[in-house]
């Protein structure tokens, strides 16, 4: 197939991008990229489209996500969830003790026309609650239907009292069944599906399933990942907090788990919000690279914003993410990439300090490379995978065209201007509509699962204003 006529933003290593340019592929496989006059008359038997008035970009990568979280979309806004429910646990315990694979299922439907229609091709999924061991094949089974690729990380933790006690898992226990995942889930739908092992929190785990994580991680050949929210040692229910022994760190979370032997470029730290120099300078020497969830972190209310542009002049592989919709009620990287300028703007008090050009990096190629699959993906370059994303022109936000790099980061959420998407050399959405399943159906099935659980839990039994919350009237 060639792409033809279109403004082409290979994101290569030389950043060219091209007019009136094309792009080739054979199967899942790109074989060429250039001017269209030159590929067209080495590929004049190719099925051809015409990208005339198209941005023609590679595929966003979503360097962070919890894909479970869709259908529980808007329980936990303006801190109103957390408060009502006086729960240590961030989420309502009670209903997501119905997360089963049917529901998980509907939830990744449900995520993935968001993210098909806003560009986004690859996904990292970070699933830990695991109240029922087969819930995470249910987000499998959507990324084989819907023709996604995904980075499936199966998250685990030790320490109760943070999270209910039916979520914890002893060492072994935990790597015996981050290890079934793997096994029956790694490399299925054709290869889109790649499985990661996750210590989820710090404060959920103690060094020994870290290093064990890690370790069955390395034997596995897979890649490792956790989160990194807050401070060393600040976690009432963390039984590291107080500890006389830990204050030489200073609260320095980052510099503390180094020393557990677990970082390296294979490891990704989601969020790193308190990072600080001597942190940074961690980050680049063991080259582990960092998942930055920009509106996840605003939406928490913390004045702190993570060290992004000093992270990435020490040259450490910062990638963009969404989150999941309880903490950021929305999907699109369009969306994140514009907050992500403007928070760093703010931040440094620069309009320099964060461009759409780095940006536009962040949700491609760089986060391919904190996925480690800048080989496959992130980038338009002979070799990497078919996925390849057209944006139409002639859309609001994106007319006029007079700087179109500038207006897919700051105004191309606002039109809705995704026309195609190809991954794996298979068109998934082609003139705005998603080609792989029913996407009313998925949105009936998202509805249908999310009030399930709320029903199934008894919620709505024992608080009928549950899904009422205060200052308005509701009639």
């Amino acid at each position: 197939m060639l792409i033809k006529n279109g403004y082409v933003i290979t994101l290569d290593a030389e950043r060219r991008v091209i007019g009136d340019g094309a792009v080739a592929f054979e199967g899942d496989r790109i074989v060429a990229v250039g001017k269209t006059d030159e590929l067209a008359k080495e590929r004049g038997s190719d099925e051809v489209v015409d990208a005339d008035g198209m941005i023609v970009m590679p595929g966003l990568v979503n360097a962070h996500n919890h894909i479970y979280q869709t259908i529980m979309r808007g329980l936990s806004d303006d801190g109103w969830g957390r408060g009502r429910r006086r729960t240590r646990y961030r989420w309502d315990i009670d209903v997501l003790r119905h997360l089963d694979r049917g529901k998980s299922y509907a939830a990744g439907m449900l995520a993935a026309v968001e993210m098909l229609r806003s560009g986004v091709t690859t996904t990292q999924d970070s699933h830990y609650i695991n109240f029922h061991g087969d819930s995470i094949d249910g987000v499998a089974e959507s990324v084989v239907e819907s023709g996604m690729r995904v980075v499936l990380g199966r998250g685990c933790w030790d320490l109760p009292d943070l999270a209910p006690e039916e979520l914890t898992e002893d060492i072994d226990e935990a790597v015996k069944r981050s290890e079934s995942v793997i096994s029956r889930l790694h490399g299925r739908a054709d290869g889109r599906i790649t499985v990661r092992i996750e210590a989820s929190l710090l404060a959920q785990c103690t060094d020994d399933l870290i290093m064990a994580t890690k370790e069955a991680a390395r034997q596995n050949g897979v890649g490792w990942a956790m989160h990194i929210q807050g401070r060393l040692g600040t976690s009432p229910y963390e039984p590291r907090t107080g500890d006389p022994e830990l204050r030489r760190f200073g609260g320095r979370t980052i510099e503390y788990i180094d020393g557990l032997g677990v970082l390296g470029p294979d490891s990704l730290l989601v969020h790193c919000t308190f990072a600080d120099d001597r942190e940074i300078a961690i980050l680049e020497r063991t080259k582990t690279p960092v998942a930055h969830c920009p509106v996840a972190n605003a939406w928490a209310g913390r004045a702190i914003v993570t060290a992004v542009p000093s992270m990435l002049e020490r040259g450490v592989t910062v990638g963009l993410g969404t989150d999941g919709a309880l903490t950021n009620d929305s999907l699109d990287l369009f969306q994140a990439m514009k907050f992500c300028t403007l928070i760093h703007k703010v931040n440094m008090g620069d309009t320099g300090a964060m461009t759409a050009e780095k940006v536009i990096e962040m949700a491609t190629i760089d986060s391919a490379r904190a996925l480690n699959m800048e080989h496959e993906v992130g980038s338009l370059e002979p070799g990497k995978k078919a996925d390849i994303i057209l944006l139409d022109t002639r859309s609001p936000g994106l007319t006029p065209s007079l700087l179109p790099v500038k207006n897919v980061v700051y105004s191309a959420a606002c039109g809705r201007p995704v026309d195609t998407v190809i991954i794996d050399g298979k068109i998934v959405v082609e003139g705005g509509e998603i080609q792989t399943f029913d996407e009313a159906e998925a949105y009936e099935m998202g509805e249908k699962a999310a009030y399930d659980m709320l029903e199934q839990s008894g919620r709505l039994d024992r608080d009928p204003d549950y899904l009422k919350p205060d200052p308005w009237r509701y009639l």
